[in-house]
């Protein structure tokens, strides 16, 4: 008996030594890696009640193999905590799938936006090059598409913030761009304004079907000078006007070009730029609207209300002081056509349909981006 009692007690503790305590489960590890995984990719930021949600049971899923590890480790069952770690490591993975979901639609949606801003400032670039006053509007959007591409880049990096941020300043730049192009158009674009353009045109149209003589009529916006014979169209020429072309002239040095009903007073063969067809500005109607504007100290100090304003040679791209100029072949026409009594008149616009005009109401009408 006490032999067999040896015996046993010799073999089980072989047993016991030979035997190895269950092993920790592996999901411990694969928790740390996804917990700093979910750190890393912001999961805190974008889905913070999951995210704690997540780290309640991943604390209570180690206290259970805490609560276990303590036990004599040949005794040790670590089924319930790998059971409760693999809930928490599935549960993680629909986090961290609703959060790149998120990120996904958001750098779309920044995707999207800098689409529109691209294809607004483009627009508003478009719409405005060929005015000399585009320049001023130009300078507001060259920052935009600096900022923009910056944008851009940052969304791709991942830093959406940062590329929310610089967007959210293309699209007061390009907001300022429209600013200024409507404070240059926006009388171009009011009913009353383009009422009366139109009546002197019509006006100097029937003079010319009644008298049967040739007009000119020049269309700011539309930078062309029309040729009207006994009342019919006969050519149209393009023409340029001066840096502040599209505003009505005040004074001397604005850069504007009047408007208004004028007549050529004079034929200039051998001008500074080419040949010349001088016009009577200032007229009455000019030299009263100055006088109103000097009360109400609209005018600089020593600055009158200019003269000498032509319709000229010397290219119709070619940068001008308040005059209109062509293309010397077209002057040509002009100048032959032309004599001293014939009759200019001079609107901002004809109609209120240009391409420019609405370009900048479609790109006011968006609002921010």
């Amino acid at each position: 008996m006490r032999n067999y009692t040896l015996f046993f007690i010799l073999t089980l503790f072989l047993m016991l030594i030979g035997c190895s305590a269950p092993p920790s489960p592996p999901e411990i590890r694969f928790l740390e890696i996804q917990q700093r995984s979910l750190i890393k990719d912001e999961v805190l930021k974008y889905a913070p009640e999951r995210f704690r949600g997540y780290t309640a049971d991943y604390r209570d899923a180690i206290q259970i193999y805490y609560k276990e590890n303590e036990r004599f480790k040949y005794l040790r069952n670590f089924d319930l905590a790998r059971e409760q770690l693999r809930s928490v490591l599935v549960n993680g993975n629909i986090v961290f799938r609703e959060v790149k979901k998120m990120k996904d639609q958001r750098y779309e949606g920044i995707e999207q936006r800098v689409a529109s801003l691209n294809y607004r400032i483009a627009s508003i670039r478009n719409s405005t090059s060929m005015i000399n006053e585009g320049r001023l509007v130009r300078k507001s959007l060259s920052k935009a598409e600096i900022l923009l591409k910056e944008a851009d880049l940052s969304n791709k990096k991942g830093d959406y913030d940062a590329a929310e941020q610089k967007l959210n300043r293309v699209n007061t730049y390009s907001l300022e761009s429209l600013g200024i192009a409507n404070s240059i158009l926006s009388r171009y674009m009011d009913k009353q304004q383009l009422a009366k353009w139109r009546k002197i045109a019509e006006a100097t149209i029937q003079e010319s079907k009644q008298k049967g003589i040739t007009v000119f009529i020049v269309s700011k916006i539309d930078q062309t000078l029309m040729v009207y014979k006994k009342g019919k169209l006969m050519k149209t020429y393009d023409i340029g006007l001066g840096r502040n072309g599209l505003k009505d002239k005040l004074y001397s040095g604005d850069g504007g070009t009047p408007e208004g009903r004028y007549y050529i007073v004079k034929k200039n063969p051998g001008s500074k730029y080419y040949k010349a067809l001088l016009f009577d500005y200032p007229n009455n109607e000019d030299k009263i609207r100055f006088s109103q504007a000097k009360k109400k100290g609209q005018i600089p100090s020593g600055r009158g209300i200019g003269s000498l304003l032509e319709i000229h040679g010397g290219g119709s791209d070619g940068m001008t002081k308040g005059c209109i100029s062509l293309e010397n072949d077209d002057m040509d026409r002009i100048y032959e056509i032309a004599n001293v009594g014939t009759p200019v008149t001079i609107v901002g616009a004809i109609n209120g349909t240009h391409d420019l005009l609405s370009s900048i109401k479609e790109n006011g009408n968006e609002g921010n981006i």
